[in-house]
């Protein structure tokens, strides 16, 4: 019994000791690793970074180590005093769209696609400012069970009836009246936000937007709930509007005209942070003149080959917007500086989703554009960890000190010197683990996109008959109508006595207005050069409407169309070619009758125009050219 005794006292003294050891050991311990200090815009010496459980729980200087005890720790990395920046935070996401052109190019990725490009590029906390419940869904579920970036979402939106952020389907919280705004709040809190985004955007002054009392209902509640209140603005006006409303972020800066001193002092008053979201403006521009997206290959990793191939094989012309955002840069510059000179917070956001704004390195390409803004590489660096974990009220997030998230992204250069350094990466971590950069790359490329082939070689036109469509045969038409956009109008056709019928019903306007009609797709590009337009003979229709020529190389919804007026008796009508105008703001293109792909008829309300008739009846007894 004695040797039994013991035995069984060694044994348990044994497990003891063990047990002492595994608590004395920290789960990671980093030698050597300069460490970026905010406040004082420098990195420190060489020190060693304690980290248990994900975070930092102890820093050591060199000098300080030597008249210390090293402790144990399970893993040990020596980072040669390589440059440690805190994980980047990017403050404008929209993770259910993958950063591809609209339209027929459109290229599906998944979630985990996106928050593979954000970790390789040492983007370890993401702000969604607008996705749709599946989304949310499934990129929480990522981060229940592997290393993911932080997420913060915003879920849906905060708009006005048919405005900004309707367009693309799904339900957005569409504010009908300020007694609504309970309802809506109660649906935005199911979702357990991490922040609240309202919209202002009247589409150049052409549609309505949230009216200043709902701002501000909006902005009292959030502020009661303690989440920050993220606005959507583009104009000057808007920005204060805003301001004034409570938000506590701009989510886009002022880009196209120069601010002043009322909105500077505002932003001072309210203390209201600034994300100029250059990136969304700048990008698709800068790679249609320069290639400076497609050029910097560090960046596009984790980019699969076919949306690479969408992207930059062919760019197209830029949009109008874009367009005037590109020439007047420089203002949009000058309104940074003015905004860091006067001690405003600025944020990073990106805005990724949006054409060649692209998850990752969406927020690289900020940091440059913010460069060459006139910042600073420290307010840069800054504006991208400290400061905007400020703005979304992450006290855990954007430091590397004692209790913080160990996330943080190792470079061999210090990117005080050269802010282009922050993309040259040697290692990231998130919450202590160690990313594997070349497993993600061989994740995404494994990824097969939800999309039609980009870049079809041309197929050559086939000349025109000169009879388009006399309705003597079956439907060639179909109808068409917003509903693919989330709208409410339809359209109805139907063919009898070599005479088309089409009953349209507009519902009421979204972002882009509300639309309906008939449309024609030919099986090949036609060449009509022969001839010198279109006409049409019909009876019906209380409203003017639209006629629209497809031109094959207009890849999105801006046709080259001219207006027909409504005709209580059958008439005949000639469209010249030389009076189609191409409408809206998308790619500008010559017109060209050699290669045409199509035809419609189209009833259509902008946002904010009310008709004198949104139920119309159309009879079409031929199309041709003349």
């Amino acid at each position: 019994m004695r040797k039994l005794s013991r035995t069984i006292t060694s044994l348990f003294a044994g497990l003891s000791c063990i047990s002492s050891l595994s608590v004395q050991a920290i789960d990671l311990r980093i030698d050597n690793v300069r460490l970026y200090q905010a406040e004082q815009s420098t990195f420190s010496q060489p020190s060693t970074l304690y980290i248990e459980d994900g975070k930092i729980v102890e820093i050591t200087t060199n000098t300080t180590k030597r008249q210390t005890t090293v402790k144990a720790a399970d893993k040990v990395v020596d980072a040669h005093n390589s440059f440690a920046l805190p994980g980047l935070i990017d403050l404008h996401v929209h993770l259910g769209s993958s950063g591809s052109n609209y339209g027929k190019d459109f290229q599906y990725l998944p979630v985990d696609a996106h928050f593979n490009s954000n970790l390789y590029l040492g983007v370890t906390s993401i702000v969604d400012l607008f996705s749709f419940d599946i989304t949310l869904n499934e990129a929480k579920h990522l981060t229940s069970y592997k290393t993911s970036p932080n997420l913060f979402y915003a879920g849906v939106l905060f708009t006005n009836p048919g405005g900004h952020g309707t367009q693309f389907g799904g339900s957005a919280l569409e504010v009908t009246s300020d007694d609504a705004i309970e309802d809506l709040w109660q649906q935005h809190m199911a979702r357990k936000p991490h922040l609240t985004k309202a919209v202002i955007e009247t589409f150049g002054g052409h549609g309505d937007s949230l009216t200043d009392s709902q701002l501000t209902e909006i902005g009292k509640r959030s502020k009661a709930a303690g989440l920050p209140y993220f606005v959507h603005v583009s104009t000057l006006v808007d920005g204060k509007r805003a301001i004034k409303a409570g938000a506590t972020a701009l989510a886009h800066g002022i880009n196209t005209e120069a601010v002043d001193d009322e909105f500077i002092a505002l932003m001072i008053k309210h203390n209201v942070a600034y994300i100029p979201t250059l990136a969304v403006y700048q990008n698709h521009s800068a790679e249609h003149e320069t290639q400076q997206i497609s050029s910097n290959t560090a960046l596009l990793a984790t980019v699969p080959d076919k949306l690479q191939h969408c992207l930059f094989d062919k760019v197209p012309e830029p949009s109008k917007w874009k367009n005037i955002a590109w020439q007047k840069r420089q203002l949009a510059y000058q309104n940074i500086t003015l905004v860091a000179q006067a001690g405003i917070t600025i944020g990073t956001g990106s805005d990724a989703g949006n054409p060649y704004t692209l998850h990752g390195s969406g927020l690289h390409n900020e940091l440059q554009a913010l460069s060459k803004s006139g910042l600073t590489n420290a307010q840069v660096i800054n504006a991208a960890t400290i400061d905007a974990a400020k703005i979304i009220n992450a006290p855990e997030l954007g430091q590397l000190k004692v209790g913080f998230q160990a996330s943080f992204i190792l470079l061999t250069q210090n990117p005080l010197n050269d802010i282009s350094q922050v993309s040259n990466i040697q290692a990231v971590y998130k919450s202590g683990n160690k990313v594997d950069r070349k497993g993600l790359i061989a994740q995404n490329k494994k990824i097969a996109l939800l999309g039609e082939e980009c870049n079809a070689a041309a197929i050559i036109a086939t000349t025109a008959k000169e009879i388009i469509d006399n309705f003597d045969s079956e439907i060639k038409w179909q109808a068409i109508s917003d509903t693919m956009m989330g709208g409410q109008s339809t359209s109805k056709l139907a063919q009898q006595d070599d005479m088309l019928s089409v009953d349209t019903l507009l519902g009421k306007p979204g972002g882009f207005g509300a639309w309906a009609g008939m449309q024609v797709m030919f099986e090949t590009p036609v060449d009509a050069s022969q001839y010198k337009g279109v006409k049409i003979t019909y009876q019906g229709s209380k409203v003017p409407f639209g006629i629209s020529v497809y031109h094959n190389e207009v890849q999105d919804w801006d046709h080259f169309s001219a207006t027909l007026q409504p005709s209580e008796t059958w008439t005949t009508v000639k469209v010249p070619f030389a009076q189609l105008q191409q409408f809206g703001f998308g790619s500008q293109k010559d017109w060209s009758a050699k290669s045409l792909a199509g035809l419609s008829l189209v009833w259509r309300t902008m946002p904010g125009q009310q008709l004198a008739s949104n139920k119309n009846t159309l009879q079409i007894s031929n199309i041709s050219y003349f």
